[in-house]
């Protein structure tokens, strides 16, 4: 397991707890905010300069959207980023606030294993 989905699954968990009591205790509401900080300094959520992306993640998922397939895995094993800390990173960045959270619903099952495949074969190719 990365140290992305460490925090994911941590964040998780915290905010079930929060959810079950109804309230958060200001013990939660750091631990979130410490959990949250964190994760903004892993890959996915790295800003990218040269992108009209606010991150990585937000970038590999956009080339998913526009059906370029290749380029979305030519950009995680540029970016380094994993399958399963971009898929991670996607489920809790795509929620349902933001606007592309229907565009992300592409993200099933099949799609992972494609990607994820993909993503083997591009680091065995090197």
């Amino acid at each position: 397991m990365t140290e992305q989905s460490k925090i994911l699954k941590e964040l998780h968990s915290l905010i079930m707890e929060i959810l079950k009591t109804g309230t958060a205790t200001p013990e939660q509401g750091a631990s979130i905010d410490r959990l949250e900080a964190t994760l903004h300094k892993q890959r996915c959520f790295k800003t990218n300069s040269s992108s009209d992306h606010a991150n990585q993640g937000e970038e590999i998922a956009t080339l998913f959207f526009d059906e370029k397939f290749e380029a979305g895995i030519e950009k995680m094993y540029e970016y380094k980023i994993n399958p399963e800390d971009f898929f991670g990173f996607a489920q809790y960045y795509y929620d349902d606030e933001h606007e592309d959270e229907e565009l992300a619903e592409m993200f099933d099952g099949d799609f992972i294993t494609k990607v994820s495949q993909a993503y083997e074969a591009k680091c065995a190719s090197k």
